[in-house]
């Protein structure tokens, strides 16, 4: 694939010069146009785009293409066992940059549309979700840490703040000292950027303080954290050595996941198929098996669409809170 151009050190997303280039062309744009066009994109959704064209040029598909050539690569690329999700991206992949390009796109033509409808009829179109980790879960995770230990501590933090927070792991790794304002009654602590938040508005989430006592207070488990480590700034949950030593960079999403399966091996809970995102589903489904409402939920989560809110309430025993559960006049 092209290597992407850069004029005055600003990336964009997408550029018209070569079929594999995406950069727009920036001639005659001022310094502040330029700047808005770089953060019209989010980068790892460039990324991911970038990688979608490369895998249908290596296929052999040409750029700009036709409604004949789209249709038949994704057709391939569903014998080759794709899913269907996976083929659905690489269609707007493909749709976005004839769009960019200024060309009119195939993939919203009849045939283009068809076979994705006709791959998705003849899959299994049930999406994999992560499964949801209850609290009990939580507290067996949490039960198996040292917390006398940096690792313990910041990973019990970590988890608890996940967990109470519905953060992605994502968000939760890029938490800085100044991104949480303390309150008498807990934290509120301020998202820069979210997988849904595309434009860099501002979004908040409120944690509460458990009753003084509780053992598994992730307001207090912060601030036993912060103390320890003596962060006063920057990001929160940082790399530590083997040795203990505390560093400077803070902890990726990769790391917090191979933390996460250490303690669920620890707590014996492996099997159960957990992932980061199991936090996120965890607390919304607790919480609405708790009598929350959904407005209450949302706030915590961030969801805006009802449907997507929905998907996350997993119901850990399909015998509970069920609608049948009377018998008697």
């Amino acid at each position: 694939m092209t290597v992407i151009r850069r004029r005055r050190a600003v990336a964009a997303p997408f550029s018209r010069p070569e079929p594999g280039d995406l950069t727009v062309n920036q001639e005659g744009l001022t310094r502040e146009a330029r700047r808005l066009l770089a953060q019209s994109v989010a980068p790892n959704t460039v990324r991911a785009m970038r990688a979608d064209i490369r895998v249908y040029q290596q296929a052999g598909g040409p750029l700009p293409a036709t409604e004949t050539d789209i249709a038949n690569y994704l057709s391939a690329q569903n014998s080759l066992g794709k899913k269907p999700a996976t083929l659905e991206r690489y269609a707007n992949s493909l749709h976005m940059w004839h769009r960019y390009m200024n060309l009119p796109s195939p993939v919203k033509t009849m045939a283009v549309r068809s076979v994705l409808r006709g791959i998705k009829k003849s899959r299994d179109m049930r999406q994999a979700s992560s499964p949801a980790l209850r609290l009990k879960e939580l507290h067996q995770m949490l039960d198996v840490m040292d917390q006398e230990t940096l690792h313990g501590l910041r990973d019990s933090t970590m988890f608890l703040l996940s967990f109470y927070g519905a953060f992605r792991r994502s968000e939760i790794v890029v938490i800085g000292y100044e991104d949480i304002e303390w309150r008498p009654e807990g934290i509120i602590i301020t998202l820069h950027h979210s997988k849904t938040n595309r434009s860099g508005r501002i979004e908040t989430k409120s944690l509460m303080r458990a009753p003084a006592g509780s053992e598994y207070c992730p307001v207090a488990m912060l601030e036993q954290w912060l103390a320890t480590s003596s962060i006063t700034k920057g990001a929160i949950f940082r790399r530590i050595s083997s040795n203990g030593r505390l560093g400077a960079g803070r902890l990726t999403a990769q790391t917090l996941y191979t933390r996460m399966r250490k303690a669920l091996k620890e707590a014996g809970l492996t099997s159960q198929g957990y992932t980061p995102h199991s936090f996120r589903a965890g607390f919304i489904t607790e919480a609405h098996l708790r009598g929350k409402s959904d407005v209450q939920i949302k706030r915590v989560s961030g969801h805006r669409d009802q449907r997507t809110f929905e998907r996350y309430i997993r119901i850990a025993d399909a015998f509970e809170d069920n609608a049948g559960d009377f018998f008697s006049i």
